[in-house]
């Protein structure tokens, strides 16, 4: 029975397995190709073969190429053999090992990396060994090992001195083996796998014939020399050194075999056996050594047999310099290999290499002087395209990463666009900058501010004045700064209700820090990050579109058209006729809200817009609210409608009335003679129904208006519902259902424009009421919700509800958008569910007892 060790690159082996005297050992590799019909690869075999025992039973594939060794002690010898992708049955593995590397880059890209690790472990072993056994898969020579042998040949004196250079390193080493980097020039002998059809009698013959054939070849292309030193491996001149395996042997003929070898007896040398072809070579590698250099001129060759701890020693340091250097790095030889083995990957570099230039100038074909990131990505994908229709090999990937790269280094080399959201989600078009006061790291960036180039068309307070309005980026722009620049223009003339506001009691004041603030963006989660595009920025026509509206150009209406619009006593059965139900009792007398600063903090401002939860005692530094009296009740005429206003919609600029039942009762206390209540200039009598109580019907007129971003304007005539008139102005609402129902924040804008037919979103913006010439104040007391809860209220900030003055034209103008602590409240995604998105809520409009003089 044999004694050994087998072992694997590169795991180190165990002490234990050299016995007490070292011996000199002989090396011998089995390298070469194998098919796929044999059920272990013919390496295997061979090792098998000479010990008649099965040495290596497990054929699976654990790698795309490894080295295998087995040591026995005995005879002094080490085999090795290398699995690798020249072997047909690691080709059928490789789709099980590295199938996502190879999806991902291609076969040609995986297969030279393949390439080039299995000929480095064909280098190493031809430096290691003293005999390479070549295997051959058919019965004729496979010319390809030609070009092998000689890429392996440049790359080895390549690789010389760095080989002297990893063998310094290893103590006990032989001095001829470090002079020469090898043992010696191996002897190569030729193993075919298949037998050719011809007679045993004639297989000798043939044999010869075969390493003439080969022998003629190698000196031809001077893959042999007369000097071995000088060459990759060399050649016996009088020893065979060609093999054709032998015939299956029957059943009975191997046990025979078999048992003669087992106990010696008869003849149990045979002239085609493999052992012993093997064994005149591994002989005389022990006892003389190999000079196979030819001629008459010749030195002595080098032959060295090292100690087995030695050589395991040696072979572990070049196997793992071998296995670890890059192709790209400082050796010479690496790169060699690379460069002949992947002959594809240098066509397809060269010929992306070409490409690259032409991809760069798609992308960089009228670009305008800065652009966005899609913008960017866009024509950088164009780019690609063009680089991978005109590239060719696995380099393409290698240079879409190299394009790639170019193409983001030129867009943030001056070309980036700002893109900072604004409130409502419009990219900022301005070149990469800072902000006024705004700490930024990059000093070098000029100071701008943002601007989307986005434009909306928006009315003034007042209703009378449109203009365009920049895409706002703060709140304050969007519900003050813009109103009050056109104000100056417009309504600022007229009487305005100041709202509660923050007043400062000296310069050192700050925002008040509020419990649960967490807001880092400028718009709410649920509306849209960023509107695809920057197509047709400008929603509305030119500014020049909106003239100047003067306040004192007023129009006038008829005396006879106006009587409709104020408030009638009752008569006869009409007056009988009077809703208990809907009737509003007015008992007690209520004065204009006033604003007292005293319990209001004066260091610390709201930085948000007042709600119903926001802390008690602190205001807001601005108002975004505005409430504003055009005039005289006179101003509107139910027949002509809002004749001043521009921007509505056909039909739709008309208010409604609202007819209300009114109890007037007086206080008995109270002295008549202090009392506007007698003579309040109605045309009929009212009904008393008790002493000191009367019963009348006071008209008011009520508008909701509702504004898109192009400007279109119209009113509702009940919540979710676009008001439309007749053609003669005749208006058949009532603001019945306006007054005593949740008014929607958001509609869908009938406009005829809109876009791809997605309806722009129109937002209630204002609030007009006509009040009468009655002894009775219409008072608002509006409430927002401008999103679906847990979205607060948002008040104005009064403690009471706002008297407005009789017989008057009032405008209350809502915010453009809504801010709590958390986040900013602005115009829904979807058109179809903006009617349930946000509300006014009922109760905004009521009726007080006017109060005395």
């Amino acid at each position: 029975m044999l004694y050994g060790t087998k072992f694997r690159f590169p795991v180190k082996v165990d002490d234990k397995i050299f016995p007490t005297n070292d011996p000199n050992i002989t090396v011998v590799s089995f390298i070469g190709k194998t098919n796929l019909v044999n059920q272990f690869p013919t390496k295997i075999t061979c090792i098998n073969d000479y010990f008649k025992h099965p040495i290596f039973q497990n054929s699976e594939i654990s790698e795309e190429s490894s080295i295998e060794g087995y040591f026995c002690s005995k005879k002094k010898v080490l085999f090795l053999y290398c699995n690798n992708i020249y072997d047909t049955n690691t080709l059928l593995m490789l789709d099980k090992l590295e199938f996502d590397n190879l999806f991902e880059k291609g076969f040609l890209h995986y297969f030279s990396n393949l390439r080039d690790t299995s000929t480095r472990h064909l280098i190493f072993l031809f430096l290691v060994s003293h005999i390479c056994v070549v295997t051959n898969a058919s019965s004729n020579f496979d010319l390809n090992y030609i070009q092998l042998f000689k890429t392996l040949d440049s790359v080895r004196i390549k690789l010389q001195s760095s080989v002297a250079e990893v063998l310094k390193t290893v103590p006990g080493l032989p001095k001829d083996w470090l002079t020469l980097g090898r043992l010696c020039s191996p002897r190569v002998l030729f193993y075919f796998e298949q037998r050719p059809p011809v007679l045993d009698d004639n297989l000798k013959s043939l044999q010869h014939l075969m390493e003439d054939q080969i022998y003629r070849l190698l000196r031809k292309c001077r893959v042999i020399t007369n000097v071995c030193t000088n060459s990759l491996f060399a050649i016996p001149s009088n020893q065979e050194f060609v093999f054709f395996k032998p015939k299956q042997q029957d059943r009975f003929t191997f046990l025979l075999d078999l048992l003669n070898d087992t106990f010696e007896i008869g003849d149990s040398e045979n002239s085609n056996d493999f052992r012993e072809f093997l064994n005149q070579h591994i002989v005389l590698a022990q006892t003389e050594g190999f000079s196979d250099n030819v001629g008459r001129h010749i030195g002595p060759s080098i032959f060295v047999l090292p100690p087995a701890r030695v050589w395991f020693d040696a072979a572990f340091k070049l196997f793992d310099f071998f296995t670890n250097s890059p192709a790209s790095g400082i050796k010479v030889g690496f790169q060699l290999l690379r460069s002949i083995l992947d002959v594809e990957g240098q066509f397809s570099e060269a010929r992306c290499l070409k490409v690259l230039p032409l991809a760069l100038a798609a992308y960089q074909e009228n670009l305008p002087s800065h652009y966005s990131s899609q913008y960017h990505e866009n024509k950088k994908t164009q780019a690609k395209a063009l680089l991978s229709s005109h590239g060719r090999g696995p380099a393409v990937q290698k240079f879409l990463g190299r394009l790639d790269v170019e193409c983001d280094r030129f867009w943030r080399n001056g070309r980036r666009m700002c893109e900072f959201p604004s409130i409502i989600g419009n990219p900022c078009i301005q070149p990469v900058h800072r902000v006024l006061g705004e700490e930024n790291g990059e000093n070098k960036l000029s100071v701008l501010p943002h601007m989307s180039g986005v434009r909306y068309v928006s009315a003034c307070s007042c209703g009378r004045r449109q203009a365009n309005r920049e895409d706002p980026y703060d709140v304050k722009y969007a519900n003050y700064d813009f109103y009050r620049l056109i104000e100056e223009e417009c309504c600022g003339r007229l009487r305005h209700i100041t709202f509660p506001i923050f007043k400062p009691s000296s310069e050192h004041f700050e925002a008040a820090k509020l419990k649960g603030s967490s807001k880092s963006m400028h718009f709410a989660k649920d509306v849209e990050k960023l509107i695809t595009g920057t197509e047709d920025l400008s929603l509305g026509p030119d500014e020049n579109e909106f003239p100047a509206l003067s306040v004192d150009h007023l129009s006038q209406v008829a005396a006879d058209d106006h009587e409709d619009s104020q408030t009638s006593l009752g008569k006869g059965e009409a007056a009988e006729a009077i809703d208990e139900e809907n009737m509003i009792e007015i008992t007690g007398t209520h004065e204009q809200p006033t604003i007292s600063t005293r319990d209001f903090s004066t260091t610390e401002y709201l930085p948000c817009m007042l709600h119903v939860h926001s802390p008690v005692g602190i205001l807001p530094r601005y108002s975004s609210w505005s409430l504003v009296c055009l005039g005289s009740s006179s101003l509107y005429s139910h027949n002509a409608g809002l004749s001043d206003q521009p921007g509505f919609l056909t039909g739709s600029g008309f208010l409604l009335p609202w007819d209300i039942p009114v109890r007037l009762q007086h206080n008995e206390s109270n002295s008549l003679e202090g009392r506007r209540t007698h003579n309040i200039g109605y045309s009929g009598k009212g009904k008393r129904a008790k002493q000191g109580q009367h019963e009348f019907t006071v008209k008011v007129f009520i508008g909701v208006e509702y504004e898109c971003p192009r400007g279109h304007r119209f009113m509702s005539s009940s919540p979710g519902r676009v008001l439309k008139a007749t053609g003669a102005g005749l208006v058949k609402d009532s603001a019945q259902l306006i007054t005593q129902n949740d008014v929607p924040l958001y509609l869908p804008c009938p406009c005829p424009y809109n876009r791809g037919g997605k309806a722009l979103i129109a937002q209630l913006m204002r609030l007009h009421v006509v009040t009468p010439k009655a002894a009775v104040h219409v008072t608002i007391d509006p409430k927002v919700r401008p999103a679906p809860p847990p979205c607060p209220e948002f008040i104005t900030g009064f403690s009471e509800p706002v008297q407005l003055s009789p017989s008057s034209y009032w405008i209350l103008r809502f915010p453009y958008v809504y801010e709590d602590e958390n986040q900013i409240y602005t115009l829904p995604k979807e058109s179809s569910r903006a009617a349930q998105h946000g509300y006014l809520l009922k109760g905004t409009c009521g009726v007080v007892e006017l109060a005395n003089e």
